[in-house]
């Protein structure tokens, strides 16, 4: 099985290749940020917390298909607008064809906005929901 970070050393060729001054990639428990000074890049990595003051996230789409805020068997919405989730927990759900994918919450946080009417067919990355941190809640 190969690290997350087997791939620095590329990803920091194309940084400087490309002359981009930084890329930051943030996973659910972790941020890897490589900055590029001009004369090399330096691997900046370290735990993601998220505080009150975080901004909002937007929850995208993982995949294309048809957005259901609701499971095909149940009739009420999975999360409504102020709902607290946990990270993980599902907060919708896309079809693509007979297959049912939920769509999980990347963290803790309070459901601010549903983006996307039910039964909308979504592309991958579509914004779908609107997230403001728990406070006190690390990702």
């Amino acid at each position: 099985m190969s690290s997350p970070l087997d791939h620095v050393d590329q990803l920091s060729v194309w940084l400087k290749d490309a002359g981009l001054a930084l890329l930051e990639l943030r996973g659910p428990s972790a941020t890897l940020r490589l900055v590029n000074d001009g004369a090399s890049v330096h691997v900046v990595e370290g735990k993601e917390s998220v505080s009150a003051d975080a901004p909002s996230m937007t929850v995208r789409a993982p995949s294309p298909g048809i957005f259901l805020d609701r499971h095909p068997l149940h009739e009420r919405a999975i999360v409504l607008i102020d709902a607290n989730v946990r990270a993980d927990d599902p907060l919708g759900f896309l079809q693509i064809g007979p297959l049912v994918l939920a769509v999980p919450a990347p963290r803790a946080g309070t459901v601010t906005d549903v983006l996307v009417a039910h039964g909308t067919i979504v592309g991958y990355g579509a914004s779908l929901f609107v997230l403001d941190p728990l406070e006190g809640e690390t990702a």
